[in-house]
């Protein structure tokens, strides 16, 4: 699974990076996934910046709006400026 290189998180596909910024371990505030260049490149590694694997913190997100259930205290509601993914790609 490649992943494009954009403003829109890994995990949740809302735009909450910067492209210019991307993959410096910036944090996501929607989901709580740490933008990591390991597990961008290889979404199954267990590791990293994460405990969970990009596919497994993509499920869970779908599951429970989180990257994991321990960081679901951190992750807040997406706003009417958050854009997700899918939406904006028409």
């Amino acid at each position: 699974m490649k992943i494009e290189l954009d403003e829109y998180c890994p995990c949740c596909d809302y735009n909450t990076f910067e492209k210019g910024e991307r993959l410096q371990y910036s944090i996501c505030p929607i989901c709580f996934w740490e933008d990591d260049p390991i597990q961008f490149e290889e979404p199954d590694y267990v590791g990293g910046a994460n405990r969970v694997s990009l596919i497994q913190a993509r499920k869970n997100f779908i599951d429970f709006g989180s990257c994991e259930k321990d960081m679901i205290k951190n992750c807040r509601k997406p706003n009417k400026n958050d854009i997700k993914k899918a939406i904006a790609n028409g």
